[in-house]
C-alpha cells in the first residue's frame, strides 16, 4: 500500500562524493583553455574542434580542471548525463578522482545546450598518483551512450611532482561565533617521506560534509597500502588515524568512540601491500556553527607516521533555526541574482515498482547562480504516457498536487541545496517518465529539469479481505462507539509486537550501540554479551558458513542462529551505526535509530540479508512518516487509527512477509523512519497515544481501510476500480471539500485532502472521518 527506498550503509556517502562536486578552498583549480582549431572542409553532423593541454601536480594532489569543445557540426549538443558527456579513451584512468560520474565518465558538460559555432566546457576533479613523473589521459564527447563526437579526443599532459616535505597546520575558517584556531605542528610532527609505511588515499567517502550543531556522522576512509610492511588492526604497530598534529590538538569534532586524539583504527584485521584497507572515522559536530576544515593522518602505533596518509575534511556546521534572525518573512522579496543549478546528487536515477509503490528520492542541487536561495521547490511537471487515473505520480506527502517538496533555508551560491520527497507509481503496469522542475524563491532555475523514468512492475492492488483476530477477544460495543481509553480495559490483551523490515543490507552486516542505555546480544533466549552505552556491537552473516559473527568490546560469539540486540530496558533507542538516511530538510540528521531491538537475518528464499526492528505496535506507529506533525489532530487521529488497522492486519495474519521474518516493509507498506520521526513529531505522537489500540472493524472483523490522495468530489466503489464482489465498507460517497479537484489516486476508502478539511473546516473528529468514507464501520479498542 505505502512504498519509498532508501540508500542504505555508505551508499548515500558515496553518491554524494560521486556528484557532489561543490569547490572548496582545499582544492586548486586548473583550467584548460583549448583554442580552436582550423575549421574542416567537411560537414558532420556531430563535430568538435579541441586541442591539447598540459597540467602540473603534486603526489596526491586533487585539482579541478577544465576542458572546452567547440561545436563544429551541424546540430546541437545538449547536456546531461545521458546526452553529451565527457568519457575518457579508456575504461578507467589513474588520475580517476571519487567525484567523477562513472570510472571512464568524469562529467557532463555544463552547458543546456551549445548550439553550432558555440563553446562546452567540462569540469571535473583529477586525483595524482603517488608516483612522480610524466603522463598522458585522453577524452572525448559522447552525445549520447557509445556514440562518439567525431574529432572530440583532447589530450591532456599530467606532470606529477614530489609534494613538499612539509605540511600546513589545520586552520578552520569560521564565522561569528568565532572556533579556536588550533596550535601549529611542530617540525618534528611533519610526516617523513618512507617506503616502509606509506599510504595512497583512495576514497575519502565525499568532497563536503553539511552537519547541525552535535550531529554525528560516519565516513569510510579507503587506503591503499603502497609500502612494504603489513597494516595491522590489533597487536605491534596497529595502523590509527589521529587528529593533526596529534600532540597539541582536540578536534571539535570529537566523537565518544575515540581515544583521545586517536580518532579511528583500521577496519580490517590486516592489509598486506598493494591491498585497501578501511578506516571509519565517526564526527560529532561542535555546537558551534561555522566552516570548518578538520586534518587527519594515518600512524602505525608507536613506529611511524604513514608518508601520504593525510585527509582533510572542509566541514560545513550549519546554523540553527534559534541563530536566524526573527520578524523576516522567506520570500517576501525577490533576491537579485541569477538563477542557475546543475545537478549533482540524485540517489536514485529511476524507479521499479509495483503498482501505487512508493519510493523516496533526494536530490542535491548545486547553486550555480549569483542568487541565493531561500526556499526549493520541486514542481511536478507531466508523467508521459497520461492514463488518467492508472498514471499518477503525487504521493500524500506533497503539500499540493503539483509541487513534490518545499524546502526552507539559505543555499549560498557555490552550495548543495538537497530535497528528499516519494513519488507513488501509477498504478497500471508499464513505463512512464515522470518530470519535474526546480524552483527557487519562486523562480524556476535554469537546469532545474529533472526526469525519473518509472517502471510498473503490477497492476497495483490492495487486499481487503476482512479477518478475524486470531487470539483478541473484540469487546461487544455498541455500533458506532469507540469503547472509551479510561473505561475497563483489564480483560483486553497486552500491546502486540510488530517486526518491520528496515532495509536489506549491501554487505551483509549491522553495527548496533545504545544511545541512552546499555543493550544486550541475545542467541535462543539467553544473554551472551552486554554493551555499555555507547559501545559499539557489530553482526557479520557469514554466506559461506552460513553463521553469524558477533564482536564488540570485550565481547565475541558465533552461531548459526541469528542474534538480537535489545536495548537493557527493552524500549529504548538503538543506532544503526552503519546506516546512513540523511533528512533533507534538517541537515546533519541521521534517521537510523529504533526503538527496543534489532535483527540480523538472512533470507533463504531470496538470498537477502535484513536488519530488523521489533518493537511495540504504538512505538511503530509513532515512528512512520504517512502525515506531517503540523496537520490537524483529528485528521491525524482518523489517519493513524487506518494505518494502525492496516498494521494489526499484518500482524494478525503475518503472511505477506513470512518468508523473510517480519511482518511489514518500512518502505514498501507503510513508510516507516524510526525513532527520529517520533522526537520531531509530538503531534502525531499524542494521536498515537490518543488513540491507542483502535481499529476498524466491520460486523466484529478487521477491515482493510485504503486511502489515497485526493478525489474529484466523490470516492469510488471498490467494484469501479478493482472489480469483482466489492466490500460493504469500501462504497462511494461525497467529498465536498474535493468537489473541482482531480482525481489522484485509486480513489477507493479515504480521501486525505477531503479528511483534512472535514478536520479543519467542518471540525469533524476522527470517528466521523472515518465512518463518513468508511461506510457500517465500527472502531472497537482491541488491546490495552
Amino acid at each position: 500500500m505505502f512504498e519509498s527506498q532508501l540508500v542504505p550503509k555508505n551508499k548515500i556517502r558515496q553518491r554524494i562524493a560521486r556528484f557532489a562536486m561543490a569547490l572548496e578552498s582545499c582544492f586548486l583549480v586548473a583550467s584548460l583553455v583549448l583554442p580552436a582549431l582550423p575549421a574542416h572542409a567537411e560537414t558532420y553532423t556531430y563535430r568538435a574542434q579541441v586541442s591539447s593541454g598540459a597540467v602540473t601536480m603534486a603526489v596526491g594532489e586533487n585539482k579541478l580542471i577544465t576542458l572546452k569543445f567547440k561545436n563544429v557540426g551541424t546540430k546541437s549538443w545538449t547536456g546531461g548525463k545521458s546526452s553529451t558527456a565527457v568519457y575518457l579513451y579508456g575504461k578507467s584512468s589513474i588520475f580517476g578522482h571519487a567525484a567523477w560520474l562513472g570510472n571512464d565518465m568524469p562529467a557532463v558538460i555544463k552547458e543546456k545546450t551549445v548550439a553550432p559555432g558555440a563553446m562546452a566546457s567540462a569540469s571535473f576533479y583529477v586525483h595524482a598518483p603517488s608516483t612522480p613523473g610524466t603522463y598522458t589521459e585522453r577524452f572525448l564527447l559522447s552525445s549520447a551512450p557509445n556514440a562518439w563526437i567525431k574529432d572530440s579526443t583532447v589530450t591532456v599532459t599530467f606532470t606529477v611532482v614530489k609534494a613538499t616535505a612539509s605540511a600546513p597546520a589545520p586552520t578552520p575558517v569560521a564565522t561569528t561565533p568565532t572556533v579556536t584556531t588550533p596550535v601549529s605542528p611542530t617540525a618534528s610532527d611533519v610526516v617523513p617521506s618512507s617506503s616502509v609505511w606509506k599510504a595512497q588515499l583512495v576514497d575519502k567517502g565525499g568532497i563536503e560534509w553539511q552537519m547541525g550543531p552535535s550531529d554525528h556522522i560516519v565516513v569510510d576512509l579507503k587506503f591503499k597500502n603502497v609500502g612494504t610492511q603489513t597494516w595491522l588492526r590489533e597487536g605491534d604497530g596497529f595502523l590509527s588515524l589521529y587528529t593533526w598534529g596529534p600532540k597539541y590538538r582536540v578536534s571539535p569534532f570529537k566523537d565518544f568512540s575515540w581515544t583521545d586524539t586517536r580518532a579511528a583504527k583500521l577496519v580490517e584485521a590486516s592489509v598486506k601491500p598493494g591491498q585497501t584497507g578501511t578506516v571509519r572515522l565517526e564526527f560529532r559536530a561542535p555546537d558551534v556553527p561555522g566552516v570548518y576544515q578538520e586534518t587527519f593522518q594515518l600512524a602505525a602505533e608507536d613506529k611511524a607516521w604513514l608518508d601520504g596518509g593525510s585527509v582533510t575534511f572542509p566541514i560545513k556546521v550549519s546554523t540553527p533555526d534559534s541563530y536566524i534572525a526573527k520578524g523576516i518573512t522567506p520570500g517576501s522579496t525577490t533576491p537579485s541574482g541569477t538563477y542557475s543549478t546543475v545537478l549533482l546528487l540524485a540517489s536514485q536515477k529511476s524507479a521499479t515498482l509495483s503498482g501505487n509503490g512508493r519510493l523516496q528520492l533526494t536530490n542535491g542541487f548545486k547553486n550555480n547562480g549569483t542568487a541565493v536561495w531561500n526556499s526549493r521547490t520541486l514542481q511536478f511537471v507531466s508523467i508521459q504516457p497520461a492514463l488518467g487515473n492508472g498514471s499518477i505520480v503525487r504521493d500524500d506527502s506533497w503539500p499540493s498536487s503539483t509541487e513534490a517538496v518545499k524546502a526552507t533555508g539559505a543555499t549560498a551560491p557555490g552550495e548543495i541545496g538537497f530535497i528528499t520527497y516519494t513519488i507513488k507509481a501509477p498504478a497500471k503496469k508499464g513505463d512512464y517518465v515522470a518530470s519535474f522542475k526546480l524552483l527557487a524563491d519562486g523562480q524556476q532555475v535554469e537546469g532545474g529539469e529533472l526526469t525519473i523514468p518509472i517502471t510498473v512492475t503490477a497492476d497495483g492492488y490492495i487486499d481487503p479481505t476482512p479477518i478475524p483476530t486470531p487470539g483478541v477477544s473484540i469487546p461487544p460495543s455498541t455500533p458506532g462507539i469507540v469503547p472509551p481509553i479510561s473505561g475497563d480495559i483489564s480483560s483486553l490483551p497486552n500491546e502486540p509486537i510488530i517486526r518491520v523490515g528496515v532495509y536489506r543490507t549491501t554487505d551483509d552486516t549491522m553495527k548496533v550501540r545504545g544511545i541512552t542505555t546499555s543493550m544486550n546480544a541475545v542467541l535462543n533466549g539467553s544473554t551472551v554479551c552486554t554493551f555499555s552505552v555507547g559501545q559499539e556491537a557489530a553482526i557479520v552473516y557469514q554466506r559461506g558458513p552460513g553463521k553469524y559473527v558477533l564482536s564488540g568490546p570485550g565481547c565475541s560469539s558465533e552461531s548459526t542462529g541469528y542474534y538480537s540486540l535489545i536495548a537493557s530496558d527493552n524500549i529504548s533507542p538503538l543506532e544503526v551505526t552503519d546506516y546512513s538516511r540523511p533528512v533533507a530538510w534538517l541537515p546533519g540528521a541521521n534517521d537510523n535509530k529504533y526503538r527496543n531491538k534489532l535483527e540480523l537475518r538472512y533470507t533463504p528464499s531470496t538470498g537477502s540479508v535484513w536488519v530488523i526492528n521489533e518493537l511495540p505496535i504504538e512505538s511503530y506507529l509513532k515512528g512512520i512518516g504517512e502525515t506531517s506533525d503540523v496537520s490537524p489532530l483529528e485528521y491525524q487521529k482518523a489517519l493513524l487509527t487506518a494505518a494502525r488497522t492496516y498494521a494489526m492486519y499484518h500482524v494478525n495474519r503475518g503472511t505477506k512477509h513470512a518468508d523473510e521474518f517480519f511482518h511489514v516493509d518500512a518502505h514498501l507498506d507503510q513508510v516507516y523512519i524510526g525513532y527520529g520521526q517520533e522526537a520531531r513529531s509530538p503531534n502525531i505522537v499524542n494521536g498515537v497515544v490518543t488513540t491507542r489500540g483502535q481499529i476498524v472493524t466491520y460486523n466484529g472483523q478487521l477491515a482493510i481501510t485504503p486511502y489515497f490522495s485526493r478525489s474529484d468530489g466523490r470516492t469510488r466503489d471498490w467494484t469501479e476500480v478493482w472489480g469483482g464482489k466489492g466490500y460493504p465498507w469500501l462504497k462511494s460517497v461525497d467529498v465536498k471539500w474535493d468537489v473541482g479537484q482531480t482525481l489522484w489516486g485509486h480513489g477507493v476508502g479515504l480521501s486525505a485532502r477531503g479528511a483534512l478539511y472535514m478536520a479543519s473546516k467542518d471540525h469533524a473528529t476522527y470517528d466521523q472521518i472515518l465512518k463518513h468514507f468508511y461506510t457500517g464501520i465500527e472502531l472497537r479498542q482491541i488491546y490495552k
